[in-house]
């Protein structure tokens, strides 16, 4: 708890078993909330930005988000990856108001202030006034107005970020067995078909075969598949896999009841559609032969 602070978890009783009980109160506490996009969106951590292939030419760019950050992915005329914040240094404006798209240079629509893809100040609209009446002060410089640059770093074709200044590199960050597996999955250049999105409030990773009943109905988990939970020696990282193995009997599922009746249906509604197409084809071939 030292590492969150004593004062964040003032007057929220802690049971005695920590490590499995956590109090309901720290999944919506404001203060709590506020710590973890302070300590872990903008501390030494790493978030995942967009895939390579999504800024794949110059000009290309995406919008995301680092927790409750606007951050904007680029990649510049030099073919490196950049990410800083969304937001106009001069008042905040949002930048990219399109998720993705190509641009030559990034324009604030409020003010005008223009940035090039690395996030350097290059334009201030009316900087010298009109007909040399207000305008900037003298003392202003561009150069001292850029976008923060974010650190950025590649894996297999997957842009991660991070605000912290003191990140570890990504692969010491995510350790070995993490790499190794990310390196397996991701081992050539990635082709998207689509985007889907989904927010969950909360994830655990032993819910799938009792909530997500479509792996089990349809066979694409079975109880006795080998697999596991693969755990880096810090413990902040993990990733899981299952190995289809399509040899092994599904013993478990026939002696648990598993979906019986689900796959059953399934079944039944397979062979009913088959047996009204040939039917169907055999009423056709009939139908020609009265007419020959």
């Amino acid at each position: 708890m030292s590492e969150f602070g004593i004062d964040a978890l003032r007057g929220v009783p802690w049971p005695s078993n920590g490590l499995s009980e956590v109090p309901f109160r720290l999944y919506t506490d404001p203060e709590q909330y506020r710590l973890e996009q302070e300590r872990i969106f903008k501390g030494p951590t790493w978030s995942f930005l967009c895939l390579a292939t999504e800024i794949a030419d110059p000009g290309d760019y995406v919008a995301t988000t680092i927790g409750e950050t606007a951050v904007i992915v680029t990649r510049d005329v030099e073919g490196q990856i950049n990410a800083f914040p969304n937001r106009c240094v001069h008042r905040g404006n949002l930048l990219c108001l399109e998720r993705q798209g190509n641009v030559k240079e990034i324009k604030c629509i409020y003010h005008g202030w223009t940035y090039d893809l690395t996030g350097k100040l290059t334009g201030v609209a009316f900087e010298r006034g009109v007909k040399r009446q207000g305008g900037m002060p003298p003392e202003f410089r561009k150069d001292e107005h850029d976008l923060a640059p974010l650190k950025v770093a590649e894996l297999a074709g997957l842009v991660f970020g991070s605000f912290g200044s003191d990140t570890p590199d990504l692969e010491s960050y995510l350790g070995p067995q993490v790499v190794g597996g990310i390196k397996r999955v991701l081992n050539r250049r990635a082709h998207i078909l689509g985007r889907s999105t989904q927010v969950l409030p909360n994830k655990d990773t032993y819910h799938a075969s009792i909530l997500h009943l479509f792996l089990t109905t349809f066979r694409i988990n079975r109880l006795s598949m080998p697999g596991g939970i693969h755990i880096d020696e810090s413990g902040g990282h993990h990733f899981s896999q299952a190995k289809l193995d399509y040899a092994a009997e599904d013993a478990d599922y026939s002696a648990r009841g598993y979906a019986r009746t689900a796959t059953s249906a399934w079944r039944m509604r397979r062979l009913s559609n088959r047996s009204t197409s040939m039917a169907t084809a055999s009423q056709c071939r009939s139908l020609r032969s009265f007419r020959a």
